[in-house]
């Protein structure tokens, strides 16, 4: 018995000893595999440490792991608190969970933030996770860097990440996804990752994949090359990735399906121009199936049915707003074991004429709705120019297909003032992908279709004179968006709001919110570009937002202009100036399927005067329009003892008959703001025009400011009158405007009083013969009297030799009284003489409180208008508000 149990406490001192030595193996074995870096308890298998292989039946209540939740069980030993403190079980997962790397390092405890998987071929093999912390510490953006010596790069994965390559190829105000920017002394690149058909939390089989990359190279001091790839394509998790090019796309398992029904248009592609449109003389299908074989519909009595259209001189003709239909039953073709689901390629030839557009749809091709669904054409073939005499006859073998990607590359320059000489630009390949259905996924029929868009600007410098020009062409079926995957692998071609994803965002007014409503994205529809040089993102005429226009307010009016008295160039001649138009189209520097020139040779006159002498042509490359002008521009600005002097005069003859419709904001008086559709009436089709501004501002340091403002624009038609009368338009057009102000700030005693007057003269002549003609007088005084009661806040001088102050409360009085002339016609928001008198008295109080500035108003107003004719206005306002912030 004596022997057993020395026995056994020998093999427990043995066990003992051999421990530590076993973990030095261990740790000698992971330094072999070079594992040595890492902590030695790391590599503890838990549970398995030698003081555990114990030869005993007794349950073993072995120490927990986690050090900071360890607390020993009740049945270890008793529990009392007597002399211990009394220690609460903590959750280790206040850490986060242990995560380990893909060869089984672990990473530590922490938290998933972002995740992006894609597995092939697995049903839902494309993920994105994102774990509470990455929309709640982090705020949707997360940033990781390094750098070294002249080499940096930075990886960011956020929600809306301003992103911006080139103007013709990727500009986006909220890209979601992931951006990679690396840079060292002669390269800067970019590379964008995402997935905009789901870019948040989601498990998907069929999506939309976005690749793309910009670099720049230093040729020298001062020029750079770039390169621009974007790429966007369909994806399909339960297809091998080797079939095909993955950057060519795929078809989804909504797309792939045989066809039933094929439809080919052709219309009239300038259907206002009342003259002869499309013209077909003979049309066929080629039908190849999945073992090779090609056969012609006609060969086999595959034959369209027809709808609209006339026969003329032998061929099928439709003008105007006519139609010529063609027809083919898929679901009914049976010939020889030919049917629609054994077809690999299906590609329709025409023999066309004139001014033709050809579009193609088919059953897979709708708005995506379940009950009732509509076919959605396409446009495949359009003609250049606008043909009449079949000089363009030709045979169009036009590929039937489903959109699968679409692709841009791109080339980019910059030489800035290489000896006087700037020179810069950017041309863009466009490659739009589509593929036929087909049960063969491995040999899809691929074909691609072709847009280009270029622009070149160049300026030579060589005081007195300057000399610079612009030369663009942009495709009308040149394109950045592609068409964002359903889950269940359908697309909506058609929609309330369009499934596409942009490249190029519509963001006229820079305020970083697109105008078009896109999955994925916010918009706002409100829009006015130009109108916000504060750059507070409130409309300049309506700074108080509210349900009268500043101009038309009593005593702001003081301060606000109306936005007809602006200057500003109107290059494509709608009767808008440029730099306050809005639209629905992506912010391209040019517009498409335009393709011309603009240059101008400019003289300085002294340091203060400058003369240029222009010429512009535009044509529609596909459409049938044409801009061609010439035009001066005169400017002037003098610094003189009298005050500050500005002089402009433009002045064009032009013939323009491109339509440019616009999306303007407009606040009219006693209604909210809205966007409103412009037409343009081609007021510049066949006219002379000139538009004159000039002002006047001086300031004594007495007190007395004066501004004077005058603006002059007018539009004269030239040629037959009956051409212009048949837009109903006028022969004569423009503005006359002419604002006259002046204030001035007296002290008197600790307060001040401010006397000011304006005058404000129009007279308006649209162009649109139904629009009234109107000419009006305003003339208006106001006195503003200002006096501080209380106690001083701090004394700071604002009128030297007066010792004036600031006080925390203010008593505000003022008065308005103003006298109205209609001369002639009428205005939309008034249209008779009036007279109208506005009282304001209201307190003022300024104190900080809990860390903001509190701005405390009590008042009242009353205001009274006399109308020659109508009813007398009388209205009054009593108020209290409360304004918080920073600094008020």
């Amino acid at each position: 018995m004596t022997r057993r149990k020395t026995a056994w406490l020998a093999g427990v001192l043995a066990c003992c000893a051999l421990r530590p030595l076993a973990v030095e193996a261990q740790r000698a074995d992971a330094s072999r595999w070079g594992l040595q870096g890492l902590p030695s308890a790391a590599w503890e298998v838990p549970h398995f440490e030698l003081e555990y292989i114990m030869p005993r039946m007794h349950r073993w209540y072995a120490p927990r792991h986690l050090a900071e939740s360890y607390m020993q069980p009740w049945y270890d030993y008793g529990t009392s608190y007597s002399r211990e403190r009394y220690r609460t079980l903590l959750n280790a997962s206040l850490e986060g969970e242990p995560w380990y790397d893909t060869f089984g390092h672990r990473l530590g405890r922490g938290w998933l933030v972002y995740t992006w998987e894609q597995e092939q071929t697995k049903r839902e093999g494309s993920l994105i996770r994102q774990g509470l912390p990455y929309s709640g510490f982090f705020q949707n953006l997360v940033i990781a860097s390094d750098e070294s010596r002249a080499t940096s790069a930075r990886l960011m994965i956020g929600n809306e990440i301003f992103t911006t390559f080139t103007p013709l190829t990727f500009n986006k105000t909220e890209f979601n996804g992931l951006r990679l920017d690396w840079a060292n002394e002669h390269l800067v690149g970019s590379l964008l990752l995402s997935r905009p058909s789901q870019p948040d939390n989601a498990y998907r089989t069929n999506t939309t994949h976005l690749l793309g990359g910009h670099a720049q190279f230093k040729a020298s001091d001062a020029a750079l090359l770039g390169v621009t790839y974007i790429n966007a394509h369909n994806a399909q998790s339960q297809v091998q990735i080797a079939y095909g090019n993955p950057l060519s796309g795929t078809l989804t398992t909504g797309q792939n399906k045989p066809l039933d029904k094929l439809w080919v248009r052709l219309r009239d592609d300038s259907p206002a121009d009342g003259v002869s449109g499309t013209a077909l003389f003979r049309y066929d299908i080629v039908l190849v199936d999945t073992s090779g074989t090609q056969v012609r519909g006609r060969e086999i009595g595959f034959l369209p049915r027809i709808e609209g259209g006339r026969t003329r001189a032998g061929a099928l003709v439709a003008d105007g707003s006519e139609t010529i239909l063609l027809e083919y039953d898929f679901a009914a073709l049976d010939h020889e074991g030919l049917r629609s689901a054994t077809l690999r390629r299906a590609a329709v030839e025409l023999v066309v004429a004139d001014d033709y557009r050809v579009e193609m749809a088919s059953n897979l091709q709708t708005d995506g709705e379940r009950r009732d669904p509509q076919i959605v054409f396409f446009p495949v073939a359009r003609s250049p120019g606008n043909v009449q005499d079949n000089s363009n006859s030709q045979v169009l073998r036009l590929d039937y297909g489903l959109p699968t990607a679409n692709e841009l590359l791109g080339i980019n320059w910059d030489l800035v003032e290489w000896r006087g000489l700037s020179f810069r630009g950017e041309a863009v390949a466009n490659r739009q992908h589509g593929m036929y259905p087909s049960r063969d996924v491995k040999h899809l029929h691929h074909f691609v279709q072709s847009a280009h868009a270029a622009y070149a600007e160049v300026a030579y410098q060589r005081y007195p004179y300057d000399i610079a020009g612009e030369l663009f062409s942009l495709s009308d079926d040149y394109s950045t968006n592609y068409w964002l995957v359903q889950g269940n692998g359908d697309i909506r071609y058609q929609a309330p709001t369009p499934n596409l994803y942009e490249f190029v965002d519509d963001d006229d007014d820079d305020n970083g919110i697109p105008e078009w409503q896109r999955p994925f994205q916010s918009f706002s529809r409100v829009a006015f570009p130009g109108y916000d040089e504060n750059r507070d993102f409130i409309y300049d005429h309506n700074q108080n937002r509210n349900l009268i226009p500043d101009y038309e307010e009593p005593f702001l009016r003081f301060r606000s202009d109306r936005p007809e008295y602006l200057f500003g160039l109107d290059l494509n001649h709608n009767g808008t100036i440029d730099r306050f138009e809005n639209d629905l189209l992506p912010d391209y520097p040019y517009k498409r399927d335009h393709r011309g020139f603009n240059m101008y040779v400019r003289g300085h006159l002294g340091p203060d005067a400058s003369l240029a002498l222009g010429h512009q042509r535009v044509r529609l490359i596909s459409g049938d329009g044409r801009t061609h002008a010439m035009y001066a521009l005169a400017a002037a600005r003098w610094s003189l003892r009298i005050g500050q002097l500005r002089f402009f005069d433009f002045a064009a003859r032009v013939r323009d008959d491109i339509p440019d419709d616009l999306e303007q904001w407009v606040q009219p008086v006693g209604a909210v703001g809205r966007m409103q559709t412009v037409v343009d009436r081609l007021p510049g089709n066949n006219a002379w025009r000139n538009t004159l501004y000039a002002d006047w501002e001086q300031a004594f340091d007495w007190g007395l400011r004066h501004l004077h403002r005058f603006k002059w624009e007018g539009w004269w038609q030239r040629g037959d009158r009956a051409a212009f009368r048949s837009r109903e338009g006028r022969a004569s057009s423009g503005f006359l405007g002419a604002i006259n102000k002046a204030e001035w700030t007296v002290p008197l005693g600790l307060g001040r009083v401010e006397p000011r007057w304006k005058s404000e003269y129009r007279r308006v002549r649209p162009f649109h013969s139904r629009a009234p003609v109107a000419e009006s007088l305003e003339q208006t005084l106001f006195l503003l009297w200002v006096q501080p009661i209380l106690a001083e806040q701090v004394s700071v001088s604002y009128y030297a030799r007066h010792g004036r102050q600031i006080f925390d409360t203010q008593l505000q009085c003022g008065l308005e009284w103003s006298r109205f002339w209609m001369l002639e016609g009428r205005h939309p928001e008034v249209a008779e003489d009036f007279t109208g008198q506005t009282l304001v008295i209201q307190l003022t109080n300024r104190v900080g409180y809990a860390g903001y500035q509190l701005v405390t108003r009590v008042g009242a107003q009353w205001l009274w208008r006399n109308f020659a004719q109508s009813e007398d206005q009388r209205a009054s306002l009593l108020f209290m508000s409360i304004n918080a912030g920073l600094q008020l």
